[in-house]
């Protein structure tokens, strides 16, 4: 019996005479970046549309700061007070405080002195027998008294202009450190009331608007950046052994006029069963093994959702 596939001719015209390619199915994937704030939060504003394209460092929507603003307000303050507080256990007492003690001080010493002058006239006096012993015990008393009562003052203005215990200061630099830290913080919760594009992307879902609410699980949008797509393929046991990451391959997708050139970044460590995505009667039963990819050069034309026929034979 002839075979017509083998005249050049008819086999060039005749579609089922073209050997049979070495392809598998896969499809494409984003890796999206959904942006939303560290708190709960009414949205004031938000700058960008679904499809715009945005740089790196660009506004994405703006946040009610009037809570956050308080907070921090609260937090200076705060921190002044223990400061002052700080300060004034380092100082000591105060200078009008100081200025009390040495008048009681200037005080005494004028009583001692007097004190002393009394003592000096009754000791003449007692050997004269003038005054009695009683009398001169007396004196002698109010002497002794007066003197330790310059004593006490003096050692009572020392204590007064030395600074308070260090375990007193060490308590006082410990709450003023967290205060500090409260108002770093207070200051980068109000700083990320204001969203911005972590990098050049394009806007792909704009989920709340001005007047709803956005928190840490109600993102405000979505993006995708520039060259973050993945591929997924999924290549059965016999082909598993021969990959590794950073194999090159090509790729066709539909509508792509030329073939995509893939690099491998991920291969899984074990089989499963072919996926729904590529479900079909010739594969329900395979066990493969799932592999990632991204193209090897810049904005390629493959976008998420698109379906791509990975040539093994290609796989370098």
């Amino acid at each position: 019996m002839l075979n017509v596939c083998a005249l050049p001719l008819v086999a060039s015209w005749i579609a089922f005479c073209a050997p049979e390619q070495n392809l598998t199915a896969g499809y494409v994937e984003g890796d999206y970046l959904k942006l939303a704030p560290v708190e709960l939060s009414e949205i004031a504003d938000v700058q960008v549309e679904e499809g715009e394209r945005v740089k790196k460092g660009q506004l994405i929507a703006v946040l009610e700061s009037s809570d956050a603003n308080m907070k921090l307000a609260e937090a200076k303050a705060q921190l002044q007070q223990t400061l002052a507080s700080l300060n004034d256990l380092k100082l000591g007492k105060r200078p009008e405080e100081i200025d009390v003690l040495n008048a009681t001080l200037r005080s005494a010493q004028a009583q001692a002195k007097h004190s002393q002058n009394v003592y000096d006239r009754y000791q003449g006096l007692l050997g004269r027998k003038v005054i009695s012993q009683a009398q001169f015990d007396e004196a002698e008393t109010a002497l002794l008294v007066s003197q330790a009562r310059i004593t006490e003052l003096q050692a009572e203005l020392s204590v007064a202009k030395l600074p308070a215990r260090e375990d007193q200061i060490a308590a006082a630099e410990s709450l003023y450190e967290m205060a500090r830290a409260k108002v770093d913080l207070a200051e980068w919760l109000l700083e990320k009331r204001k969203i911005y594009a972590p990098e050049d992307a394009k806007v792909t879902d704009v989920f709340l608007h001005s007047g709803e609410m956005a928190g840490p699980t109600a993102p405000v949008a979505s993006l995708l950046p520039v060259n973050s797509i993945k591929l997924h393929f999924f290549v059965p046991e016999e082909q598993y052994g021969q990959l590794e990451v950073g194999t090159k391959f090509n790729a066709r997708c539909s509508g792509c006029t030329t073939l995509q050139a893939l690099q491998i970044t991920h291969i899984a460590e074990g089989p499963e069963f072919t996926p729904p995505v590529i479900y079909s009667l010739e594969t329900r039963e395979q066990l493969v093994y799932e592999v990632q990819a991204k193209p090897i050069t810049k904005h390629s034309p493959l976008r998420p959702g698109q379906i791509f026929d990975v040539d093994l034979d290609s796989l370098q």
